[in-house]
């Protein structure tokens, strides 16, 4: 679908008056940029960009209508060796950006809710399970959205062979995407897994329809569909974005790096609801991955026991991961507003919407390399704020907990909902 035709004049005054921001990406200069020009052709950036100036001489006399970067950081991004030059030295990877690339085919006012709906719930899922740092949040002026982060992990980076390196990134990369695919977040698998990929700079144009790829903050991401829609920048020459849109049949996707297929996973997982109760709900989860080390994320979730007086809590350890149940009779409006407090958002969206939510209570069975770690109890911890906890047990939580190994001390005749905890097991893609 391309807009009216632009022409060498439109552009000129688009890039001449508009400055780009440069100032979220750490080191501009250590990334390789391209774009498409008027003609069709595609052209690289011969010398370094390391903001709007110098990103205008670089492209003085194409008069892009497509401007793109890469999501690896080089040591020398300009003249870099294709991934299987064999002649050339190899380049020093510095870093790799991770982009989750959300896109519902086609454009149309529906889809672009679809896909600002599951940006939210990525966002949300990466913020409590992910060790990353985001630093940019994009409308991609077409069909969906980008989500960039940085891994606050640098020990790939330190690999001392370059070809393992990158080696080692790609299959990082492809680990985490089966780990989306798998929570249910359909992205492109390409863009995150490819350590060659270019994505496109926020504050240019998208020639397939005159809107801008623009930067967007967390706020603008949650505005009903009309409200996002009329915040979003776009050229005199952009198309109106339509209400709904006829599906056109895909077109086969060029080769490269085929599309990654899930591998299956199988897992039991919990309700965090009480059987036999309307509204009550126990606290389970997996604690946020960027609370740090098991020591670390211990430490701050006694603060929270103190601060909220959940009173006693079990605690497991699986896979880096862990896992906190607080059995009690919690009224769900206030477990919202513990979740909110303390920044859990995936959480908070599902208690809210769907009045319950499951969690994992196992490891992982994958059908290509088998089980992964099983939960470790650790120990149940806050005792000392029994007294002060003004609800009432779980039965159900409190015999799941057992089940994993950790029994808590607690009187029978000050416990609430049915004994049987809601199980059920999970096979997901």
């Amino acid at each position: 679908m391309k807009i009216r035709e632009f022409d060498e004049n439109s552009l000129v005054n688009y890039y001449s008056k508009n400055v780009i921001d440069f100032s979220w990406i750490d080191k501009p200069s250590q990334h390789q940029f391209r774009w498409r020009c008027l003609d069709g052709s595609w052209n690289t950036a011969k010398r370094r960009i390391r903001d709007h100036k110098t990103l205008l001489k670089a492209i003085k006399n194409d008069n892009p209508t497509d401007i793109y970067f890469s999501t690896s950081a080089w040591l020398n991004p300009v003249d870099l060796p294709r991934k299987n030059d064999i002649e050339r030295p190899r380049p020093v990877m510095l870093d790799h950006l991770i982009v989750f690339d959300i896109d519902v085919e086609p454009f149309s006012q529906k889809n672009i809710e679809k896909a600002k709906k599951m940006a939210l719930e990525l966002y949300q899922w990466v913020d409590e399970n992910c060790n990353f740092n985001l630093i940019n949040i994009s409308f991609s002026g077409n069909k969906g959205f980008h989500l960039i982060y940085q891994d606050r992990d640098r020990h790939l980076f330190s690999i001392e062979n370059l070809l393992e390196r990158e080696e080692a990134v790609k299959n990082n990369r492809m680990q985490l995407v089966q780990e989306i695919l798998a929570n249910g977040f359909d992205i492109d698998t390409r863009v995150t897994a490819d350590t060659r990929r270019i994505i496109r700079l926020p504050g240019t144009i998208n020639s397939k329809t005159g809107w801008y790829c623009h930067k967007i903050n967390y706020e603008i991401l949650e505005l009903p569909i009309k409200d996002f829609i009329s915040s979003i920048p776009k050229h005199p020459l952009a198309i109106e974005i339509p209400k709904n849109a006829k599906i056109k049949t895909k077109k086969s996707k060029p080769n490269g790096i085929p599309n990654l297929k899930p591998q299956s996973n199988t897992c039991l997982e919990v309700s965090n609801h009480l059987p036999g109760t309307k509204d009550r709900s126990a606290m389970i989860c997996w604690l946020p991955k960027n609370w740090g080390d098991l020591q670390s994320t211990v430490d701050k979730a006694k603060l929270m026991i103190q601060d909220e007086k959940l009173g006693s809590c079990g605690f497991w350890y699986s896979n880096g991961r862990v896992l906190m149940i607080c059995p009690r009779s919690i009224p769900r409006a206030k477990l919202v507003k513990i979740f909110k407090k303390y920044k859990f958002k995936y959480l908070t969206r599902q208690l809210s919407d769907k009045k319950h939510y499951w969690t994992r209570i196992t490891g992982k069975h994958w059908s290509d390399s088998g089980w992964e770690d099983e939960l470790e109890a650790i120990s149940i911890i806050g005792k000392d704020v029994d007294l002060e906890c003004v609800w009432q047990w779980s039965r159900a939580h409190v015999e799941i907990s057992k089940r994993l190994g950790l029994y808590f001390n607690y009187d029978e005749s000050n416990c609430s909902g049915d004994k049987e905890p809601s199980i059920r097991i999970v096979q997901r893609q």
